[in-house]
């Protein structure tokens, strides 16, 4: 019998949230602080607060020019 194939990469899914005007000026400007995206902020910090979140998925998936 063969071996069972791995499963399939989990799917994103969208999340939209309404947050404090304040709170979205200081996202930005960290993010552009950090050359981040929001994504991976977001996931960072669940990371931290506990959450299991893979270390792969936190990163920038921006597609960067070739240099």
């Amino acid at each position: 019998m063969p071996a069972p194939s791995p499963a399939p990469p989990e799917a994103d899914r969208k999340l939209t949230l309404i947050l404090p005007a304040s709170v979205v000026r200081q996202l930005r400007e960290r993010l552009a602080r950090e050359d981040t995206t929001l994504r991976a902020l977001v996931l960072e910090a669940l990371a931290g607060a506990g959450y299991a979140v893979p270390a792969a998925e936190i990163r920038d998936r921006r597609r960067r020019p070739a240099a």
